[in-house]
C-alpha cells in the first residue's frame, strides 16, 4: 500500500511540474504589405517578363507562400508535378487556362492548347492540382496573386 501511495505522489508531482512549464510556441511570422510590394518592385526573373515578380512570404513545412506580379505581354505556361497550387488574386485581372497541354515545351510563351478559359480578379480563388497545365493567355495591365505550393506526398 504504500508504494501505491509513493508511486501515486511521484505521478501526480510529475504532471504538477510538467502542467506547470509554459510551452513556448513561435510567434508566427509577420511581413506588412509595403515591404512585399517593395520587395516585388525590386524583384527581377531571370526569365525576365514572362515569369513576372515575385517574392517569398513564408517557407514553412515544405510549403510556399509566393505573392506574385505579372504584366500584361508574353507569359509562361506552366506545368509542376510536385505541388497543388492555389492562387488568389489580389488586384488585377485576366483570362486564365487550365487543363489542355502544353504544345512546345521549349516556347511556354506559345501557351496551351485546349483548356478551359476562366476570366479571374481579385479575389477569385484557382487551385490547380499537381500535373495540370496552366497559363494567363491574357492580363490587363497587370495582375497580382498569392499562390500557395503544398507538395505532393511521396
Amino acid at each position: 500500500m504504500k508504494k501505491k501511495v509513493i508511486c501515486m505522489l511521484f505521478i501526480t508531482g510529475i504532471f504538477s511540474t510538467l502542467s506547470a512549464q509554459q510551452i513556448i510556441r513561435s510567434p508566427g511570422i509577420y511581413k506588412a504589405w509595403e515591404q512585399i510590394l517593395s520587395e516585388l518592385e525590386q524583384s527581377e526573373s531571370p526569365l525576365g517578363i514572362v515569369a513576372g515578380q515575385s517574392t517569398e512570404v513564408v517557407a514553412a513545412g515544405g510549403g510556399r507562400i509566393l505573392i506574385r506580379r505579372r504584366q500584361d505581354g508574353p507569359n509562361n505556361a506552366s506545368i509542376h508535378y510536385d505541388a497543388t497550387e492555389i492562387y488568389q488574386i489580389i488586384s488585377g485581372s485576366g483570362t486564365f487556362i487550365t487543363g489542355g497541354t502544353i504544345p512546345d515545351p521549349d516556347n511556354r510563351t506559345a501557351g496551351i492548347s485546349g483548356g478551359v478559359a476562366q476570366e479571374v480578379k481579385a479575389g477569385d480563388f484557382v487551385i490547380i492540382p499537381p500535373g495540370t497545365p496552366h497559363w494567363f493567355s491574357r492580363i490587363n495591365e497587370s495582375i497580382t496573386y498569392m499562390e500557395t505550393r503544398f507538395p505532393v506526398s511521396p
